[in-house]
């Protein structure tokens, strides 16, 4: 079991037929699990108990948003693997600080 960090930026407009809402909801419902660790206190930041890889958990979050309008960003702080989504600017900075870093 692990606890993932996950930070994001949804871009407030409809895109492939799902408003902001919806998609944010969508990515919440995709990584939260009944009984597991979950916190969501902050506008786009989560922390998310999960038996996934970084990469799962990666996978699963982002398949309800938009990779030309969205941005996701899972961290596992334990072994500091990262894998991101979307438009992430200066992708090569963000990975310089992870050991296992990649693309969703």
């Amino acid at each position: 079991m692990a606890t993932y960090f996950l930070s994001f930026r949804i871009a407030d407009k409809t895109t492939n037929g799902k408003t902001y809402a919806e998609r944010r909801q969508a990515m919440i419902d995709a990584v939260r699990t009944k009984g597991l660790g979950f916190w969501d206190g902050t506008t786009s930041f989560l922390l998310v108990e999960s038996a996934l890889s970084t990469q799962a958990v990666a996978a699963k979050a982002s398949a309800p948003l938009s990779a030309n309008d969205d941005m996701l960003v899972v961290i596992d702080p334990e072994d500091m693997s990262m894998r991101y989504f979307g438009k992430v600017d200066h992708a090569e900075v963000l990975s310089s600080f992870f050991k296992f870093p990649g693309k969703a």
